[in-house]
């Protein structure tokens, strides 16, 4: 119910997942989708796309490691 309520909010085209529990795409996607449907109005449904984060749960480290790559190009400018 929370997604159904963050896409009547945002109207998204699409609702990208990630975590260490969405590793578990194959069970739970299925679900999660099915859920949404069943919770959206038809219209908002047919045009909403549910993905899973293709990093999982390793983006947060990725982002970090960005940051960190970023700021330290421009201390040594």
């Amino acid at each position: 119910k929370g997604l159904a309520n963050i896409c009547y909010v945002a109207n998204p085209e699409v609702v990208i997942l990630g975590g260490g529990i969405m590793g578990q795409e194959a069970i739970l996607k299925p679900k999660i989708r099915a859920a949404l449907k069943a919770a959206l109005v038809p219209s908002l449904a047919e045009k909403t796309r549910l993905e899973f984060a293709h990093h999982q749960n390793t983006a947060g480290m990725l982002g970090a490691y960005y940051h960190f790559i970023l700021n330290e190009n421009q201390r040594a400018k």
